[in-house]
């Protein structure tokens, strides 16, 4: 089994509008309590046989004392924590203006840090009008010639959109400007959360993603890798296989990752599911003992997908749910499942997520 743990440390400048784990300004967890938390924890996640990762989250750099929890990290849960071989994420706005980010920069660099990844969204008015932050975009070259300057690569995580396939040589000029050192091209998922329904109209569809053959390699993108799924996962070749193969639910999540995700709040509020997508709340970590924390972890199997967002027993067969989403735009997804997801929350599919900003309300 592989495990990962996100603690949400702090909230993030920005608010993108694919961010399945409801990304946003928010609060930091006190230091005190992130200690605890850790102590409480690491005793429990020792215990667990496969691979084990915490994920502070959701912007550690907006924590005030960053500094101080990165090293209580590293300190308290090395095993646990980001090497070398880690693509540090980051919108880059809370860094760049931290006025103590050369001691942050001297951790990095002493954790084996080499590279930091920036998520593109497109051109200036696009990328900013996608993370809801005016200046996101601005930010977000300074800061990557600011970690040239540190001494870090810069990864740039390109996240598809129309209108991206639109402006794809602007985009690239843009990268060039910046000294892209790699570049990913990330078709968004879709889940059923209030985020991601909103997300849709930005989505591509198969014929903009047309306008990229041939034009991808300049940065080291494997283009026979993403046009593979470009094919394989539009709406209308997953309707296709649907049609002739049927859509067995419980045998395709058997098929999935045995992944397990959980979430911590900052109010140490325990939760099995995706930070924004919780399915069952175990306790807090503040009334709760190492041997019960282990024991709330043990009793819980993988939830990659299909039942970490539905009660499988409840879904419609695969023949009404075609029924009932007739073709439309061809949207390309990066799995067949978003595209299911899509389907079913179109026709109103209850999901077992609990209530909370991610799931059923906000944005």
């Amino acid at each position: 089994m592989k495990y990962t743990f996100e603690i949400t440390v702090a909230g993030c400048n920005a608010r993108c509008r694919h961010c399945y784990v409801s990304g946003g300004p928010g609060s930091s967890m006190p230091l005190s309590d992130y200690r605890a938390c850790l102590e409480k924890l690491v005793p429990a996640l020792t215990r667990l046989k496969g691979s084990v990762s915490i994920a502070p989250g959701h912007e550690p750099f907006n924590h005030e004392e960053a500094a101080a929890l990165m090293r209580m990290t590293h300190a308290l849960a090395p095993q646990f924590y980001p090497d070398a071989g880690y693509d540090w994420p980051t919108t880059g706005i809370a860094l760049k203006s931290r006025r103590d980010r050369a001691d942050i920069f001297a951790l990095l660099h002493g954790f084996g840090a080499k590279r930091l990844m920036l998520t593109l969204h497109g051109l200036e008015e696009c990328h900013n009008e996608i993370v809801r932050a005016p200046h996101g975009f601005e930010a977000l070259c300074a800061f990557a010639d600011l970690l040239h300057a540190e001494g870090f690569e810069v990864a740039f995580n390109l996240m598809l959109n129309h209108r991206m396939t639109e402006d794809w040589d602007a985009i690239c000029q843009v990268l060039e400007a910046n000294r892209c050192d790699a570049a990913y091209l990330t078709i968004p998922l879709y889940l059923p959360v209030a985020r991601l329904r909103k997300y849709e109209p930005y989505r591509a569809t198969y014929a903009d993603c047309q306008r990229l053959r041939g034009r991808l390699d300049r940065f080291g993108i494997d283009e026979a890798q993403f046009f593979a799924k470009v094919e394989a996962f539009n709406a209308a070749a997953v309707r296709a296989r649907a049609l002739q193969k049927g859509w067995d639910y419980a045998a395709r999540e058997r098929e999935k990752p045995d992944w397990a995700f959980f979430h911590i709040t900052e109010e140490l509020e325990f939760y099995y599911g995706n930070a924004g997508m919780h399915t069952k709340r175990l306790g807090n970590i503040a009334t709760m003992t190492s041997e019960e924390i282990y024991e709330a972890i043990r009793a819980q199997r993988a939830n990659y997908d299909y039942s970490a967002y539905y009660d499988l027993k409840q879904l419609p067969p695969i023949s009404a749910v075609l029924a009932a989403n007739p073709p439309q735009e061809n949207h390309v997804y990066p799995d067949a499942e978003s595209c299911l997801y899509r389907w079913l929350d179109a026709m109103g599919v209850p999901t077992i997520l609990l209530p909370g900003p991610g799931a059923l309300a906000g944005a």
